[in-house]
């Protein structure tokens, strides 16, 4: 008897549902994260010609730690929401996932208030002691509705993305939140007026909690139509949580500390030319954010069910299809990164093309890795996950806090490359062992019969 391909999976209505989810959640992703990267820059650019240099420095700085406790404030059940109420649906269990996701909520809530007071408390004194900004000390008082906002907003689209819906948690990540916020900001620009960092924090605030309460009104709706016939604790969901809040507080400060760092010991301009540069780096990574936006569910479903070859070939065609555009990115920031970042943000900031080089091309190995990390936590392996993040963390501060004394900016990119690329490979190996699939890029995936073959 002829020996199967391991890459080559079985061809049947399974593997045809699989193709139909793939495609169809592909275009969602891909037409949602197109408009939202598109939105998040023309957001920076509007920003960067209303503010002035020192303020989009205090602006970068402010939105890095709105994020990262907006990650702290959600306790790591966005990938945990994904995980149960995906499971629990592959095996028939639809009021398993009801209670899932009210669990995640309560928690969810909670975590945003209690984050929230926190913030308000140690705020001015990160703004004062550590940045050195007293506009920042003044503006980041109003930061815990943005928090909140920001961590229940995220919260609702992941759980769309738990029942597959890649379409409504495309769009409500981040896409209509940012299209109201340029309407707002270009409303101001045209009118010729120079607008404050306050205003931008306001308007921000605004349209998060739009988009918050018209997701909430349609998830809720669809929950309701759910069975009432499970049972989950908060405390259940809270233990399953913790190893991926961890995770999620690694891997965002493994990307954030160099411009904390920078925030600490250089002038807000060196701040602003970095965190514009961070802003363009989305565009190489953004392949590999669309592919994880809709393989998370498919991943939970297909490990549960023990489909590993499908799952393997599934992962590594689209990784491969993922490199392909950022591999393109790349070399058009390594060609002309002075004048891309000259012509969106103004020419003060084409300084920034080296930086904008170095954290691109961490980026491209992270992409050509595929779905490894994905693969851990939707497998159950948040632990694992955490250990390599908090390592490659340790390793990615203590470089850049090195590095930064003699070579400033360029040197954090240099080191948050660095510790990009090892974390990348470690959860690639760790992958494999764990789960015994492969997830990196491979061009002849392509040319096999697999997942995209008719």
């Amino acid at each position: 008897m002829k020996e199967q391909n391991p890459l080559s999976p079985p061809i049947g209505s399974s593997q045809r549902s699989i193709r139909r989810r793939l495609l169809s959640g592909g275009v969602w992703a891909f037409a949602g994260k197109i408009l939202s990267s598109a939105t998040t820059v023309l957001v920076t650019a509007i920003l960067a010609r209303l503010l002035t240099v020192k303020e989009m420095g205090d602006y970068f700085l402010l939105f890095s730690l709105v994020s990262v406790l907006a990650v702290l404030a959600q306790l790591g059940l966005d990938q945990t929401v994904v995980r149960l109420v995906a499971s629990s649906m592959g095996k028939g269990m639809p009021g398993q996932g009801r209670a899932a996701v009210n669990a995640v909520f309560r928690c969810g809530i909670l975590g945003a208030l209690l984050v929230a007071v926190l913030t308000l408390g140690i705020g001015p004194w990160l703004a004062q002691r550590v940045f050195h900004s007293p506009l920042l000390a003044i503006v980041i008082t109003i930061a815990p509705l943005w928090i909140a906002v920001s961590a229940l907003q995220n919260l609702t689209a992941e759980t769309f993305r738990s029942f597959h819906d890649i379409r409504l948690a495309s769009f409500f990540t981040r896409s209509v939140s940012n299209v109201i916020c340029a309407v707002l900001l270009a409303s101001l620009w045209l009118w010729g007026r120079h607008a404050s960092l306050a205003e931008a924090v306001i308007i921000s605030i605004v349209a998060g909690t739009a988009t918050v309460l018209i997701a909430g009104l349609i998830l809720r709706r669809r929950v309701r139509s759910l069975s009432d016939d499970g049972q989950m604790s908060s405390k259940q969901v809270l233990v399953a949580a913790l190893p991926q809040l961890i995770t999620n507080l690694t891997l965002f400060a493994n990307i954030q500390a160099g411009l904390w760092i920078l925030g600490a010991t250089r002038p807000q301009e060196e701040t602003a030319i970095y965190g514009a540069a961070m802003r363009l780096v989305v565009l190489v990574n953004m392949p590999m954010v669309i592919v994880n936006s809709f393989v998370s569910p498919i991943i939970a479903e297909m490990y549960a069910q023990k489909k590993s070859r499908e799952l393997e070939t599934t992962l590594r065609a689209t990784a491969t299809l993922a490199g392909i555009p950022a591999f393109a990115a790349l070399g058009a920031f390594l060609l002309m990164g002075k004048l891309i970042l000259g012509t969106v943000y103004g020419s003060y900031y084409g300084a920034g093309a080296t930086i904008l080089a170095l954290l691109s091309a961490g980026q491209l190995v992270n992409v050509w890795s595929g779905s490894c990390g994905l693969t851990l936590i939707m497998s159950g392996h948040q632990s694992t996950m955490m250990k390599i993040t908090v390592v490659c963390g340790l390793l990615n501060a203590a470089g850049a806090l090195w590095l930064v004394r003699g070579y400033g900016g360029i040197g954090i990119a240099a080191a948050t490359a660095s510790a990009t690329i090892l974390q990348n490979l470690l959860m690639l190996m760790f992958a494999k062992k764990k789960t015994g699939v492969w997830t990196h890029a491979r061009f002849s995936v392509l040319t096999s019969r697999q997942i995209f073959a008719r």
